[in-house]
Formats: structure tokens, sequence, C-alpha cells
């Protein structure tokens, strides 16, 4: 893949040198999405530093403090968020927007970053079409996928793989990756050899820093991208935009872009996310405080707190609050029996919650609030469903 020089002091999206401090998290664990089977091993994960700096020529947020040599993708880490009945029925929808956009009927699909394959599963369902998946975390079995798909259990090198697609889509990789731009150059050449569409999705800027989402940023996202940020780096890597959009509550935020030939979209607002990222920023300490006096209070009167998801977001909420809660559960069975990376707080099954009979239940999500609430109701547990 082609290499950044780390020295260059321009943007790595837009190369401009106007970047300013964003926002500064002195340890968080550098693996949020990792399972880990004791207590010990949970709260003895590694740590690393968050120094979030913002591009204010396109936007770009990128953790400069950011070190690749500390994270790695192996098979024991889980993100999946597909036990949901709402992101199911999103992914479903997702696929066949792009299905009859792209008329992939007997196609060609290669996904980057897979995950166990559940995306590829709607694309190709009935039989409609190929597809290649590439994810080094693929555990064989652990999705019962169409014969049409193959999954590669390694990452997926644009530089050196050559195989052929009509779609290739990379759903919450890039943010991942710590040369984006190098990345969408190196990719170019197999989307042009047959006039491939390219989607890319990754968690929407705006929702992080300006919106709901203000708990996503775990250690392992080294950049994140706003409208006129992901816009800038397709056209920086030499793609011609056709659609952006946000998605899932505007909590998504999804560009898709040909090699060449496509009229250009409408530039998306640059200056109304710079104002609102630096506010967002700023407001995080107040947000924080309000949780933990929450906690606090719930607490001391002998009224246990709960959290619902114990993903991502739920592990950044936790290494920032320094206070503990009750009980964290998620729907994902991979992780019930496991321990949350940081605090060591052992992830239960939804269903504990009808003994643990927590007053609050804090959610990271407001897509899945309803869809909670009414899990919290057939265990007829009686507590405030609180967005954190």
């Amino acid at each position: 893949m082609t290499s950044f020089d780390p020295a260059a002091a321009g943007c790595r999206v837009c190369g401009a040198d106007r970047k300013r401090t964003l926002l500064t998290v002195e340890a968080v664990p550098v693996n949020s999405s990792a399972l880990h089977h004791s207590a010990a091993e949970a709260v003895g994960a590694p740590q690393g530093r968050l120094e979030l700096t913002l591009c204010e020529a396109c936007g770009y947020v990128r953790n400069r403090a950011f070190d690749p040599a500390v994270l790695a993708y192996e098979a024991d880490y889980d993100n999946a968020l597909d036990f949901s009945p709402k992101f199911r029925q999103y992914l479903a929808a997702l696929a066949e927007e792009l299905v009859d956009r792209y008329g992939l009927a007997g196609r060609d699909v290669v996904e980057i970053g897979c995950g166990q394959g559940r995306f590829l599963a709607e694309l190709c369902r009935d039989g409609r079409n190929r597809a290649v998946g590439f994810d080094p975390t693929f555990r064989p079995g652990d999705e019962e996928l169409p014969p049409t798909v193959t999954v590669v259990p390694s990452l997926f090198d644009p530089a050196t793989d050559a195989t052929p697609a009509d779609l290739f889509c990379a759903r919450h990789v890039l943010e991942h990756l710590d040369d984006p731009l190098g990345f969408l150059r190196d990719l170019r050449p197999a989307v042009a050899s047959r006039g491939a569409a390219l989607y890319l999705e990754v968690p929407a800027g705006e929702a992080v820093f300006a919106g709901d989402g203000c708990w996503d940023l775990p250690y392992q996202h080294v950049s994140f991208f706003s409208a006129p940020t992901l816009v800038a780096l397709l056209g920086r890597a030499g793609y011609a935009v056709t659609d952006v959009r946000h998605r899932f509550g505007d909590q998504y935020l999804s560009v898709e872009a040909r090699a060449e030939g496509a009229d250009p979209v409408p530039a998306p607002d640059l200056d109304g996310f710079l104002a609102r990222a630096r506010e967002g920023a700023r407001s995080l300490h107040d947000r924080l405080q309000r949780a933990r006096e929450l906690v606090e209070v719930e607490t001391g009167a002998g009224r246990p707190v709960a959290l619902w998801g114990a993903g991502a977001k739920a592990v950044t909420f936790l290494s920032l609050l320094g206070t503990p809660i009750s009980a964290a559960v998620d729907l994902n069975p991979r992780k019930q029996g496991t321990y949350l990376p940081g605090c060591g707080l052992r992830v239960r099954a939804p269903g504990d919650l009808a003994e643990v009979r927590p007053a609050t239940v804090f959610v990271f999500n407001p897509m899945y609030r309803d869809e909670i609430a009414s899990s919290l109701a057939d265990l007829r547990v009686d507590a405030e469903v609180v967005l954190a």
C-alpha cells in the first residue's frame, strides 16, 4: 500500500496545514471490540491516547496519537451489530437498494472488511449474484452464508489483490485505516478495470461531534469523516462521486463513486460542520458530568444502573465515566460472559436485568431506544431508558 510520510505537516486528506486540537482523552482501550475472558485480562487491556485534530480546510478529524503497532485485528474480535432487528432491517434494505441501482443480479461483489458476512448474505440472497469478502476476524460457521459467498480470512490489500468485481464496498472500514488516501488510490485500478461502482460507509462525523454519537470515539477509529471531508478524499484519490447521503438516523455517512465519468455532486456544507464539531467537542465534558451525577445519585440511593449495548460506545463511555455501573447487557451471544476492556465489567444477557432490576438503563443509540424499551417491558423491568 502507498506509504505516508509521518513527518509531513499537511492534512492526510487535503494536504493543507490548518489543523487544530479538537479533543484529548488520556486513556481508552486500544481495542474496544476485543473479547476478554476474565476481568483481570480486561482491566489489563492495553490503553492508548486520543489527540483528535480537526483540519479546518476540509473537516478531516484524525487521532494524531494513533499508533498502528499496538492494534491487531484477530478472530477474538467482535463488533457485530446485526443481532438487533432494526439493524438487520437496515442491512436488508441497503442490500436491495444497491442490487437494484447497480443491476447486480448475476454479477460480482467484493466487500472489504466483511466481518462474519451478514451483509454479503443479504446481497447474495437466493443466489442472485456472487461475492467475495475479506476480513481477518472471520470465523467460519458464525453466519450461514449462501453458496455463492466466499470469505477470505485476511486483510484486503488493494495494491496486490486482483479479485474482479462490479461493486466494491467497504462499510465501516475507512475509519480504521492509517492512510485512507493511499488505500483508495491503490484500490482505484481495480474499480476502474470493469467500470465498477464503489460504496463506502463510515460513522458520520456530524453525528459523532455534533449529534448523539459522542461516545463513538474508539481508539481503533484513527479517522473521522464528515460529508465534505469524504467527498474531498474521494476526489483527491481520483474518483468521481455520484452520491453522498446520511443513513440510519443520520448516524452513518455513505458515498458512492466511480473511477471516472460522473457529474459532480453539490459540495456539502463544510463551515456548518466545523462550527458544530467545535461545539460538540466542548460539550462532551458537560454531557459526561451529567451522566456521572445521575449514576452517583441512583447508586447512592441503592438503585442499580445498567447499560444496554456492550460495544465501542459503551467501552468509551465507561472509560471516561470513572464510576461503577451495576450491569452491562448485549444481544450478541458471543459477547455474553466476556468482560469489557478497561473497566472489566462482565457482559450479561438482557434477560439478566430481571434479576438486577435497574432503575435506569443507559442506551447509546437513539435508533434502538424504542426497541430496548419494548424488550425491557417484555422482561417486566420498570426502568427509565436514558440516552447517555
